[in-house]
């Protein structure tokens, strides 16, 4: 299992392939597994070198108390970046960790060839997703605790749903294992590890990741967002006030395309790695030669 020693927080990480760099980044109480699971690794590999890694507090890698909001881990990825002498890359992120790409591409730009963003929550847009609440996800996490005896409350805070999952009795488990199935029980295995740390709150703060920092982002985006997304508001923000960005809808989806629509999620990160992996500089600025459809 490859672990590099960064800061003294060891980065377990795998690499695959040969050509331009990708580093994929995974979601909060995800894993890099989810890459190997969907097969998107393989897939990548076949044309690109391919860079895999848990964020701090996943996986295989350490858990710290504190440092887990998306600035702390876009010096996580830099450091990751430098350690393995990668050169300009291709960040794949799927929620949280599209965050920590785009923010690495801010505050890194030479880094960063090109982002593709999997349907994200950016915590500097907060005040255009107010009802948080009520997305199908949070709902369906909450529905099944309460089920199970647990009360998360009436707003979205994951250092409560940490802490309460790492609490469950076993037939709290069961019944969370019946009411959502094995694939949804292994996403909350993750939850135990964070709840001694400030993942929780951490993940909600913009970091200096403003609506206006958002703008500045000058490399090619991709936003892979989902058909049945909550974050259509932030889609649109994207569209309207990046200066290279596409859209795609993924179909069928609600939050985890990777897991929901592999094969379809799987054919466009390849097809857009493709065209980010061609895209040169123009100017001062890394763009497209043309400007770039929306496509909706």
């Amino acid at each position: 299992m490859p672990l590099i020693n960064l800061n003294g927080l060891r980065f377990h990480y795998q690499q695959r392939g040969q050509g331009e760099d990708i580093v994929l980044l995974h979601a909060v109480t995800s894993n890099m597994s989810v890459w190997l699971f969907t097969n998107l690794i393989d897939v990548l590999a076949k044309e690109f070198h391919v860079t895999a890694y848990d964020l701090r507090g996943h996986g295989a890698s350490d858990a710290p108390e504190n440092g887990y909001t998306s600035a702390d881990m876009a010096e996580d990825l830099r450091n990751i970046h430098s350690a393995l002498k990668l050169g300009p890359a291709i960040l794949v992120g799927h929620s949280f960790g599209a965050v920590v790409g785009m923010h690495a591409a801010l505050l890194y730009p030479d880094m960063v060839r090109g982002l593709i963003l999997s349907d994200p929550y950016f915590p500097g847009l907060a005040h255009l997703e107010p009802y948080l609440a009520e997305t199908e996800t949070w709902r369906e996490v909450r529905d099944a605790l309460a089920g199970a005896g647990v009360d998360l409350g009436e707003r979205v805070d994951f250092a409560r749903l940490f802490r309460a999952v790492a609490e469950l009795t076993s037939p709290q488990i069961e019944h969370i294992r019946k009411t959502m199935g094995d694939a949804s029980l292994r996403w909350f295995g993750q939850m135990p590890r964070l709840a001694a740390t400030t993942c929780g709150r951490d993940v909600f703060a913009p970091a200096g990741f403003t609506a206006d920092r958002i703008c500045l982002v000058r490399q090619p985006v991709i936003a892979l967002y989902d058909e049945h997304s909550s974050f259509q508001a932030t889609r649109r923000f994207l569209e309207a006030n990046l200066p290279n960005v596409r859209v795609e809808i993924m179909p069928g989806a609600r939050h985890v395309a990777p897991l929901q629509n592999p094969d379809t999620f799987n054919q466009l990160v390849q097809k857009y790695s493709r065209l980010l992996a061609n895209a040169r500089p123009d100017g001062k600025e890394n763009t497209w030669s043309s400007p770039p459809p929306h496509i909706a």
